[in-house]
């Protein structure tokens, strides 16, 4: 059983070479089995490997048993001729620039904006021919595809009807690659720059951001309603800008002045009360009984004051006079 199931092999080997389609002739038994091959095709043609065949021009052969799951998978060649007749019309420059300057990237069946260069994926590009199994004789034969599309019109015949081609684009869409291959081939074309069905980018209608409320506001957002009065406003009015930035400047000169000569301003003085702190050049005296400011720089608190006893009220009854 081994010996048969390795001259199948064999047999098999030398049909796929040679693009026989499963048929073998005496030749290929004899160089495979030997002088004693006669007796070998008996057994094999028990076994199942075999069936009697007869060739078109006559003569004697036989035909290998077509199983891929178990045994072999053998490729026809008229599978194999259409697969080459594709590379050749998918890579002759002659049909895919037309083909790609009339459709774009955009599938001719789904809509889909195809990759080029993706051997993989369901959106990768490829070129699809209008008659399955025939050579394409122009650009009108072939369209932009994606692969999911090419997969599920395969080679039936009958495509066109349940999966029918968009038309043409009006304005095609033309991805980095494309334009650079239309452009290495004498179209000047420039990548698109929106996708079909977007919005284009040199819209007008868009709205600016406003501008900030520094910016644009000509009164403070604290202005009262129209009509109303606060006392603020009347008892006290505005002065100008320039005014008030020349009297702070004015105090803090002064107090810059009076901070040189050591001494303390009244403005520095009154938030130091405020802040309850010691005012550092107003030391106490040792005979004041006081121990000096805190580890805080906080003057001590004052003690509360020692009231001197009350006078005892002596009732002015019977008081000489």
């Amino acid at each position: 059983m081994n010996l048969l199931a390795g001259i199948f092999q064999r047999c098999a080997v030398q049909s796929a070479g040679y693009l026989t389609d499963y048929v073998i002739t005496p030749g290929v038994l004899a160089s495979t089995a030997g002088d004693n091959w006669r007796h070998w095709v008996v057994l094999m043609q028990r076994a199942g490997y075999l069936t009697p065949v007869e060739l078109d021009g006559g003569g004697e052969a036989w035909r290998l048993v077509d199983d891929p799951t178990n045994l072999v998978h053998i490729r026809l060649k008229d599978e194999l001729e259409w697969e080459r007749q594709r590379k050749r019309d998918n890579g002759n420059a002659n049909l895919t620039v037309a083909v790609r300057l009339r459709d774009g990237d955009e599938c001719r069946y789904c809509g889909v904006i195809v990759v080029w260069g993706d051997q993989k994926g369901g959106r990768g590009a490829t070129y699809d021919h209008r008659n399955p199994g025939q050579a394409a004789g122009g650009p009108d034969d072939l369209r932009v595809c994606c692969h999911s599309c090419n997969a599920r019109r395969s080679n039936h015949a009958d495509a066109d009807t349940w999966c029918p081609p968009r038309p043409s684009p009006a304005t095609p869409y033309y991805g980095t690659k494309t334009a650079a291959f239309l452009r290495d081939h004498g179209h000047k074309v420039r990548r698109s720059r929106t996708r079909p069905g977007t919005q284009p980018d040199n819209d007008t209608s868009t709205t600016r951001r406003p501008r900030t409320q520094r910016d644009t506001a000509t009164t403070t957002a604290s202005d009262p309603a129209p009509g109303r009065t606060t006392p603020a406003a009347t008892s006290h009015p505005a002065e100008p800008r320039d005014a008030r930035t020349a009297q702070t400047s004015t105090i803090e000169r002064t107090n810059s002045r009076d901070s040189a000569a050591g001494g303390t301003t009244p403005h520095q003085q009154q938030h130091q009360d405020q802040q309850g702190l010691a005012n550092p050049a107003n030391h106490r005296s040792p005979e004041s009984g006081s121990p000096g400011r805190d580890g805080a720089g906080r003057a001590p608190m004052p003690s509360p004051p020692t009231t001197a006893p009350g006078r005892t009220k002596r009732s002015r009854r019977g008081r000489t006079r």
